[in-house]
């Protein structure tokens, strides 16, 4: 991915992003959302997330949106890898181009064959390291938190990963 653009970027975030941060630093998506570009979440997606709510995301400043019908029918088709909730976060994010944040390999491979950008769910807090809304320290720690909640997919390789590009980041400056 290259870099985001911070008066540009628009996100929708997927449940497993959402989950990861909601139980380990959900203040982060606030972040994104005040300095990178708006965070929205599918209202159908957050049914999924029993660690966040509607007025949570509202208090951290993420958008609760729904899908409009023709979305919403899209997405309710049968067949594929992709269950309904990835659909629609796929279908939304295509229409109004907004990228995906998302850790799912089945819909990043969907979203990257319909050209609708992905992000990984660390990866965002690069941009925030780069604009110096968090620091270093605290990317660092709350992806190590992210990985202890979630080891089978934020695996010790992504982790090491994602602090080599943070140290990147400092670097630059």
């Amino acid at each position: 991915m290259g870099k985001l653009k911070p008066t540009t970027a628009w996100f929708i975030a997927d449940a497993n992003v959402l989950i990861d941060y909601a139980k380990t630093s959900p203040a982060i998506l606030g972040l994104v959302s005040q300095h990178v570009g708006p965070v929205y979440v599918v209202a159908d997606v957050l049914e999924e997330v029993e660690q966040l709510d509607v007025a949570q995301c509202n208090a951290i400043g993420l958008k609760v949106v729904e899908g409009n019908l023709a979305q919403l029918t899209e997405a309710s088709q049968r067949g594929g890898p992709l269950s309904f909730e990835d659909k629609l976060c796929l279908v939304m994010a295509r229409d109004n181009g907004w990228a995906c944040l998302s850790n799912d390999g089945p819909l990043r491979e969907a979203c990257k064959a319909q050209g609708v950008q992905v992000v990984w769910g660390l990866e965002i807090m690069l941009a925030l390291v780069e604009g110096q809304h968090l620091t270093a320290a605290a990317a660092i720690k709350a992806a190590q938190a992210i990985h202890a909640v979630n080891p089978m997919f934020i695996t010790a390789e992504v982790l090491t990963a994602f602090k080599k590009k943070v140290a990147e980041k400092i670097a630059k400056k």
